[in-house]
């Protein structure tokens, strides 16, 4: 077991700052108690809220902030039907510092203060909430999560003691509703249709919700259901690599492809080009359930015992249309004259391909994926809660768990070739692709090539059993007002497997073809899990496209209309002509992730007049290990490799708010907080590559070590140091301004790298040279946020905020060698704006939000990006009788589309439209 050791002198500088503050905030707090005896009321019981309307909701949020110890941000399940949002994420978006990425229109991932989305731990009712997904991620999907199950969500920027350590960038706490908080017979029941520009098609949503309680307010239960059947659509043009055309790329890590010729002879170099130009059609048939069941049982007023089981299950079937135009001819095919440049001159904005004789062309391909998946997440908890005398405790025992991906996944592609296609041409400088051909990219005819088949899958399974005791316990010495004190332990595990399906018809393995009118050809790459392996073995591609092209190509991406595959088809030749596939799991991409965290807290309130807060110490001790299957030598292992290890962690947390008057608020908070690496990084397997020969002796391996890469299972949190400063003026109810100032120091970027290791292989030790994700380097990120609201007093009102971001690149120095990196997720600009109108009966509300570009990923070693993004919503709603609400919502009003580009915003990358949405539904409440 490996055991972390802190960075002594900045945890002692912590830790200082930490004690030195303290003293202040004591001296501060003392004297202002001698002076004034009115305490302080705590944050309000939130659900004992009745909210009504949109001035009510924001007075409720304004609650929450102003008397929370904590930099605190608040919505409640009215925001998120008086938002036009219809989803957790999307309202989210509206809170100072939270940004959210989006899958299939709707949000998805939600990260804060310009750090990924796996550095945001999310919570059901203050525990980690299971997530399925294709691939492990510690980023919480909000696809998966009804919202109607969530009465409101809390955005915790500055941490306590006793909140559960996992967030960076912060944690998002969802709370769900309590029947005994609630009237007896209290219920909801919503009904709502939707039309998307891109489907053309209505769709249902069904929400409701009922509570009962006895009279004596002893025993309550509450069943909630909630579903929702949508068709996401995505459209979109895209390029599938950039790279270097010349002999040496002007910067590490970017591919150099050589000189272009065309069929002239003319050559042309030193620019940037991509691989392949692709127009795609995304449709996925979404369908989300959410089921609650919850009880209470208050036997005596001291003691209440309580139950929850959440059941979360979405449907994700989906198919894929693309239609490629590869660079696989670009050596011979290029049209003289045809090539377009930027201003520059380093970057391809167009080409045309022709075919005079020298080639065939292979383009246009298309290709298409098939997916049928479904993902589940279930919650079961108990929780005892007893008032003593002076004291309170809490028990909580909890098990959640998730499984989810795939089922089924196809890949297919057929091209066009014999002369189908004599030219075609691609330009890019509208910032999506612009694609001209000869041929009718929608006749079946011009693909008589059966091309490509492959079908794989990651699937993951995720669970934890948690337990947690926690004590408060009352104190009257001066500003001291109670001692919290709490234990924690979680059993987590992660399971990750790649599937394989196969159609195995014996025949060698490299198949024949009758490929360019040679027949016995031999197609040398086709993958070993394909089933043709002659001509007489595949279907002929007008039996399994598309009689015509896709229609409703809308939203500014010029996708061109054609022909798609039919993957029922492709399946019942399948199964008519080799019955069932071969299903194996395949071993070398397994792996299983354990991780024990047993934590413990002690966290000090205070309280005077004007003074309130906490501090106290959270201690952490993580045991993780991760079980892979290595290949070694080329052979893979039959026993796995189990790799664990141990780290500790304390952190430390202050939260001080000043009540400098009754209007304004002064607050700071300072605070160590972690975040654990991703699984991918945790879980690799080990590959260790066999000695390459000895160039002066190849009888004898080469001197130094092996080669090879892996996981790491011994890489320590990401952690932070961070300080929050703010101010805030509540001039009336449901009226603020405030600004907060906030800077956080991260450490352990998990970067890429080399480092030598000793691995026992055939009873020697052996130097590796391995090629894994190591604990790099550090960042900052430092910014403000700024919000105002403000309602008048004729029923309109308005709320804004803007954040801004200021991240220092990475700087990685492995083995001597320094380059930066973007951290991903951050933007530099966000802002929301909301104006609103209500009387009694009526309201209507339009929110536009705004964020500027920011870095997505590295790839082909350049950072891509996705480019500032706004957009527009508006709900309305109307009561028709007292308990009857008639509501409308478009989002999307103004049909925005997402574009990413390469580096540079002239390197298109993709650009995609995922549709406008309107919303039309009544509500009855009783």
């Amino acid at each position: 077991m490996k055991e972390k050791s802190l960075t002594a002198n900045r945890q002692v500088k912590l830790l200082r700052t930490s004690a030195s503050v303290l003293v202040l905030c004591s001296i501060v707090g003392i004297t202002q108690a001698q002076s004034a005896e009115e305490e302080v009321t705590q944050s309000p019981a939130l659900e004992e809220v009745v909210v009504l309307g949109i001035r009510q909701s924001m007075e409720k949020n304004l609650n929450v902030k102003r008397f929370s110890s904590a930099v605190v941000d608040s919505i409640t399940a009215v925001d998120i039907g008086k938002f036009p949002d219809k989803n957790v994420a999307d309202a989210l978006q509206r809170v100072p510092g939270v940004s959210i990425v989006r899958s299939g229109g709707e949000g998805a991932r939600v990260s804060i203060r310009g750090t990924a989305p796996e550095l945001t731990f999310t919570q059901l009712n203050g525990n980690y909430i299971a997530t399925p997904g294709d691939d492990p991620s510690r980023s919480f999907s909000y696809t998966l999560l009804p919202s109607a199950m969530i009465s409101r969500a809390d955005v915790y920027k500055s941490p306590e003691a006793k909140l559960d350590e996992g967030g960076i960038g912060g944690t998002v706490v969802l709370h769900t509703r309590r029947p005994l908080d609630l009237d007896a017979g209290e219920g909801r029941v919503s009904v709502e249709t939707t039309h998307a520009d891109v489907t053309g098609k209505y769709e249902p949503q069904f929400t409701g919700f009922y509570s009962w309680k006895n009279e004596a307010e002893t025993v309550g239960v509450l069943f909630g259901y909630s579903r929702q059947d949508r068709q996401n659509r995505v459209i979109s043009t895209s390029v599938e690599n950039w790279g270097w055309q010349g002999d040496e790329a002007p910067r590490e890590g970017t591919e150099a492809r050589g000189p272009m010729v065309d069929i002239d002879g003319n050559e042309y170099r030193d620019f940037y080009a991509p691989r392949a130009v692709v127009g795609s059609v995304f449709e996925e048939d979404r369908t989300r359930e959410g089921m609650q069941f919850s009880a209470q049982w208050r036997p005596v007023e001291q003691l209440e015992f309580g139950f929850n089981y959440f059941r979360f299950e979405l449907g994700g079937n989906s198919e894929n249309y693309r239609i490629v135009f590869p660079e696989w001819n670009y050596g011979n095919a290029i049209a003289p004259g045809s090539l377009k440049f930027d201003e520059d001159g380093d970057t391809l904005l167009g080409i045309g391909m022709l075919d005079r004789g020298q080639a065939e062309l292979q383009s246009p391909q298309v290709a298409g994926d098939y997916t049928r998946a479904e993902y589940t997440s279930d919650t079961l908890d108990f929780n005892v809660s007893y008032q003593g005398d002076g004291y309170s405790l809490r028990l909580v025992a909890g098990h959640t768990s998730a499984e989810g991906g795939p089922s089924e996944k196809l890949f297919a592609s057929v091209n066009a070739r014999y002369g189908t296609v004599t030219d075609w041409s691609w330009d890019l400088s509208s910032g999506t692709a612009e694609i001209v051909t000869s041929a009718d990219l929608g006749d079946p005819n011009t693909y008589p090539l059966y091309d490509w088949f492959s079908s794989h899958w990651a699937s993951s399974e995720d669970q934890e059993r948690y337990y947690q005791m926690d004590v408060s316990i009352d104190m009257d010495y001066g500003w001291f007002s109670a001692l919290d004190l709490g234990l924690k332990y979680r059993d987590h595990e992660i399971n990750r497997r790649i599937t394989r399906q196969s159609w195995d018809d014996d025949k060698p393995p490299c198949p024949t073809i009758n490929w360019g009118g040679v027949d016995g050809a031999c197609y040398p790459w086709w993958p070993d899990d394909s089933f043709h392996t002659d001509p007489s073995g595949v279907p002929d591609t007008i039996d399994i496209l598309s009689g015509g092209p896709l229609d409703n190509i809308i939203g500014g991406v010029n996708v061109p209309g054609f022909a798609y595959l039919k993957f029922e088809k492709l399946k019942a030749f399948l199964d008519e002509t080799y019955g069932d596939p071969t299903v194996l799991i395949e071993t070398n991409q397994v792996y299983r992730i354990g991780e024990e965290v047993t934590a413990a807290y002690v966290q000090q309130n205070f309280a005077s007049a004007v003074l309130r807060g906490n501090f106290g110490i959270r201690a952490v001790q993580t045991q993780q290990y991760a079980r892979t299957f290595d290949n070694i030598e080329g052979e893979l292992q039959d026993e796995p490799n189990v790799r664990d290890s141990s780290n500790t962690d304390i952190l430390p947390s202050a939260n001080i708010a000043w009540d400098i008057s009754d209007q304004l608020v002064m607050r700071a908070a300072l605070a160590r907080v972690i975040a654990r690496v991703d699984y991918s990084d945790l879980g690799g397997s080990e590959t260790i590559h066999a000695p390459l020969p000895d160039p002066n002796n190849p009888d004898l391996p080469s001197p130094g070590p092996r080669t090879g890469y892996a996981g790491n299972a011994e890489l320590e949190p990401y952690s932070a140091d961070q300080l929050d400063l703010g101010l805030e003026w509540y001039f009336d109810d449901a009226s603020a301004i405030g600004l907060t100032l906030f800077q956080k120091d991260i450490a352990s970027f998990v970067i890429n790298g080399s480092s030598i290791v000793s691995r026992e292989i055939k009873g020697e030790t052996v130097e590796v040279a391995m090629n894994m994700p190591l604990n790099g380097t550090d960042a900052t990120a430092r910014g403000a946020e700024l919000f105002a609201q403000y309602a008048f007093d004729n029923g309109f009102g308005v709320l804004a905020n803007y954040t801004y971001t200021d991240t220092e690149l990475a700087v990685i120095d492995i083995e001597g060698i320094k380059s930066k990196t973007e951290i991903a997720g951050t933007s530099k600009d966000q802002y929301n704006l909301s104006v609103y109108y209500e009387t009694n009966d009526f309201s209507v509300r339009a929110s536009y939000n705004y964020r500027s570009a920011y870095a997505d990923g590295f790839h082909n070693g350049i950072n891509t990006f996705t480019d500032e993004y706004d957009q527009v919503d508006v709900n309305a709603s109307y009561s028709l009788m007292d308990s009857l609400v008639l509501s409308a919502s478009i989002i999307n009003l103004t049909e925005e589309k997402v574009d990413r580009y390469w580096g540079e915003k002239n390197r298109v990358y993709g650009s995609y439209y995922s549709g406008r949405r309107a919303y039309l539904g009544l509500t009855y409440s009783f």
